[in-house]
């Protein structure tokens, strides 16, 4: 392995660990945000004392221990005969998924994905019953009204829909409807107000309250629990998330949104509105300590309203796969929604390369290849084919520079420590000979983009979820060999026998390279450590990815075989032979960098020298 190859993969492990160390927090942060979240939920808890009126936490709480209507209906008006009561279940399903609703507020309680199982392949619930709320708080003149106490009526109901009512027995109502979409994973939604003008308060918005505690769907929690945050959208704009590795809030959001997701590694649970939901909104996820679950998902959303005598919200829910064909297909009433862009691609040039390249390679392979194994072998084949002129261009650089090398010896040997002298040399050196040292680092640094963008490619790609090759029964996950029923440090507690191999082939390749580049010293051993680091890094990684990096360092080895059998030595010998025969033309920055060069040296040289002869 040559000297730029040792920098350019050093630089990869640099960029990786201070990653890594960037984004976990410190203890200091996690006492923090553990203090934080204790005093926002007691501030939460004294507002919504304070914001129930007098009359709602002490008359209500007598009202209904006594079931006293008169003072319900003080309270709520004609919405008071709905109180309470005993709830009925409804059920809509269709291939995709089924939703479980309760007339206890109109209200979704499950979503259950039909096509999909959870890693333990028990029922993959995606929202359950116990961990979900959806409810209106609505001001009216004696209180505020929370839409998930009142038992609603069933107004309608067919197959595929069903409509929530609740009235206030003079004519006026709150209607809720649910429709099964044509499309899959997609469920239409909307909110009617009729003849309520005179019992909200003027000018307030319905405050749409929406929580939810996301139950563990993988098989482990580091990645799951890395890719599981708040997404949204302002139309307009590109969706944006909230912190994924410590808890956030978002309060008062200036902007409309267009949509909010609950977003797991590989799915979500999204709310649309067309029109978009009004100023002021607040996002926010929490750690929960509940076994089996990941966060506490928050959302607080504004349906504008200005007491119209008849008002309409029509929205969607998309509860369904993190899968970008998917998402990019979803029609919820109109096409610019960006959904589709919560699947985080990587930012920058990353992003790029995954979208526009890699992204399509995989989707023309995908539906054409049975095995999702052999996909990425093939995909690893057109990328390595499309890169093959920069691995050609890098070999040879490095051949010449192997050439070379016994002169830069002899010069680092006759001017010793003098490393301005040697760098003047070389420089004087590879203008003779017609090479350029960088012309091997600039091919590698060109695939870099390339290597990040895919590292950051396999662990989001849903259609490597729960499919098997060979060993790995989840390519979506890391594959396992051997438990080790304890923990190494750096390592982990299973042995991946993808990342195994990845690392013998690197090690392969390294000594492959060190033959072929000539170096020696501590810079052949680097390179070495290297795949050792990442051993540890990648033995939890999707088996997706490692099996990847193995097949990519095999085609690599049949790459630099073949360009060895054709690029032959001794014309390579030749032509710089000839190319030291001509005049050396020198650049205005070759020239002037060589006369920085020699002023420095010679300033150098000039320094008065100290007793006992040192300079």
């Amino acid at each position: 392995m040559d000297r730029n190859t040792i920098i350019g993969f050093s630089l990869i492990f640099l960029i990786l660990v201070g990653y890594y160390w960037w984004a976990a927090p410190s203890e200091q942060e996690i006492a923090s945000q553990k203090r934080m979240a204790d005093s926002l939920a007691k501030t939460e808890a004294a507002v919504g004392k304070s914001v129930e009126k007098e009359i709602s936490a002490d008359t209500l709480k007598s009202a209904v221990a006594e079931k006293d209507s008169s003072l319900l209906k003080t309270i709520y008006g004609g919405f008071s005969k709905h109180f309470g009561g005993q709830p009925s279940e409804v059920t809509l399903a269709n291939a995709s998924m089924t939703v479980s609703f309760t007339t206890m507020g109109g209200r979704p309680t499950q979503i259950k994905l039909n096509r999909y199982r959870r890693a333990d392949s028990t029922d993959l619930i995606l929202l359950d019953k116990k961990h979900t709320e959806f409810f209106y708080e609505i001001t009216t003149k004696n209180d505020v009204l929370r839409t998930d106490r009142f038992n609603w009526q069933i107004a309608s109901q067919t197959p595929e829909s069903v409509t929530f009512r609740l009235d206030n027995g003079t004519g006026g109502y709150i209607e809720q409807k649910y429709s099964l979409s044509k499309q899959d994973f997609l469920l239409d939604y909307s909110v009617k107000v009729q003849g309520l003008e005179n019992e909200f308060q003027r000018n307030n918005d319905l405050k749409l309250i929406w929580r939810a505690i996301l139950h563990k769907q993988e098989k482990g929690m580091q990645f799951e629990n890395q890719h599981s945050t708040i997404t949204y959208r302002v139309p307009g704009e590109h969706p944006e998330s909230l912190s994924s590795s410590s808890p956030e809030r978002l309060e008062k959001i200036p902007g409309n949104l267009q949509w909010i997701a609950f977003k797991q590694q590989y799915f979500n649970a999204t709310i649309i509105n067309k029109d978009g939901f009004a100023q002021g909104s607040n996002l926010e996820w929490k750690e929960t300590r509940e076994a089996g679950y990941i966060k506490d998902m928050q959302s607080e959303l504004y349906l504008p309203y200005s007491r119209e005598k008849e008002k309409t919200w029509n929205m969607s829910f998309f509860f369904g796969p993190n899968s970008y064909k998917t998402l990019q297909a979803v029609n919820p009433g109109f096409a610019d929604h960006e959904l589709h862009r919560m699947i985080p691609l990587g930012w920058g040039i990353f992003g790029w390369v995954n979208r526009w390249m890699v992204l399509p390679i995989f989707n023309f392979l995908d539906g054409k290849i049975g095995s999702m194994g052999i996909l990425i072998l093939l995909l690893t084949l057109i990328i390595k084919f499309i890169l093959l002129p920069l691995v050609y261009k890098s070999y040879i650089s490095t051949a010449k520079m192997r050439i070379l090398k016994p002169e830069i010896d002899q010069i680092k040997e006759k001017f010793g420590n003098d490393m301005q002298k040697i760098q003047v040399e070389n420089l004087a050196l590879y203008k003779k000979a017609g090479v350029n040292p960088m012309s091997g680092c600039v091919p590698m640094l060109l695939q870099m983009p390339i290597l990040f963008a895919l590292f950051q490619f396999f662990p989001v790609l849903f259609e490597l979820r729960q499919k098997t090759f060979l060993w790995s029964t989840d390519l979506s996950a890391y594959d396992s060999i051997l438990e080790l029923g304890f923990h190494v440090p750096g390592y982990g507690s299973h042995i991946s026998l993808f990342t195994l191999l990845m690392t013998i082939s690197t090690l392969i390749y390294t000594h492959l390279n060190n033959q072929i580049s000539g170096v020696t010293g501590q810079m052949k051993w680097i390179g070495y450590i290297m795949p050792i680091i990442f051993l540890g890094v990648l033995n939890d990684y999707p088996s997706g990815l490692t099996w990847y990096y193995f097949v990519s360092n095999m085609v690599t080895f049949g790459q630099q075989f073949a360009i060895r059998r054709l690029v032959d030595d001794q014309k390579l010998h030749q032509q710089i032979a000839e190319a030291r025969k001509k005049p050396v033309k020198k650049s205005n920055f070759s020239r002037r960098l060589e006369e920085v060069m020699k002023a420095q040296q010679q300033k150098t040289q000039a320094k008065p020298r100290k007793p006992g002869g040192k300079k």
